[in-house]
C-alpha cells in the first residue's frame, strides 16, 4: 500500500470494542480528536506522557497493553496524516452507514477530545497566542462539540451538512498546524 492510500491501521468498530472492554467510556472518535489536538500544537511528547494523558482523560486507573498499542499506534498515525505533504490527515468517524445521529453524536465528541488535547499541548508552549483565524476554529469547534442529537433525519440536507462539517474541521485542524509548528520554529 502506497503511503498516499494509507488509512488508519484500526477499526473503528474493532476500536469501540476495544474501548469498552477495558471500560473506557470515550468513543474512538474522542480519543482521535484529543490525539489530534496535542499533535496538532506540536508539542513532542513521549509514549508514556500519551498514555497518561489518554489515562486521565478516560479517567481509569491503568491501560493495558493492547490499549496502549492501539493509543501509540493511533497517535504515530495521527502525527504521519497531519504532517504530510499531501495534507492526508482524517477524522476517525464512524462509517456512513451508521444513523445520523450516532454520527453527529461522535463528531461532537471528537471535536471535545480535540479542545482538551489542544488545550493541554498549547499550555505548555512559550508563546501560545493565536491568530483570529486559529481563535474563529477554536470558537467554531467548540459549537461543533454542542451539536445536539435534533441534528435531523436520515435526509440529503443533513448527509452534505455532516459532510461539510467534517471537511471544514479537517481543513481547520490542517491549518492550525500549520500555524503552531510556525510558532514553535520561531520560538526555538
Amino acid at each position: 500500500m502506497s503511503t498516499q492510500d494509507e488509512k488508519m491501521p484500526l477499526d473503528f468498530d474493532e476500536c469501540c470494542n476495544q474501548m469498552l472492554e477495558f471500560g473506557y467510556e470515550v468513543s474512538p472518535s474522542e480519543l482521535h480528536g484529543l490525539l489530534s489536538g496535542v499533535v496538532c500544537t506540536g508539542l513532542k511528547i513521549r509514549p508514556d506522557s500519551i498514555i497518561n494523558l489518554v489515562i486521565k482523560h478516560v479517567d481509569v486507573e491503568s491501560c493495558s497493553e493492547r490499549n496502549r498499542e492501539t493509543i501509540l499506534t493511533m497517535y504515530a498515525f495521527i502525527e504521519r496524516e497531519m504532517f504530510s505533504a499531501d495534507s492526508r490527515y482524517t477524522l476517525f468517524l464512524p462509517d456512513d452507514e451508521l444513523d445520523m445521529t450516532q454520527r453527529v453524536r461522535s463528531l461532537a465528541a471528537w471535536c471535545q477530545g480535540y479542545l482538551v488535547g489542544f488545550g493541554t499541548g498549547s499550555a505548555q508552549i512559550k508563546n501560545n497566542k493565536f491568530s483570529p483565524e486559529t481563535e474563529e476554529a477554536l470558537k467554531d469547534i467548540v459549537n461543533i462539540s454542542n451539536l445536539s442529537d435534533e441534528f435531523g433525519d436520515e435526509d440529503e440536507v443533513n448527509e452534505v451538512a455532516y459532510a461539510e462539517l467534517v471537511e471544514y474541521l479537517k481543513v481547520a485542524v490542517l491549518l492550525m498546524s500549520s500555524e503552531m509548528l510556525a510558532g514553535t520554529k520561531k520560538d526555538s
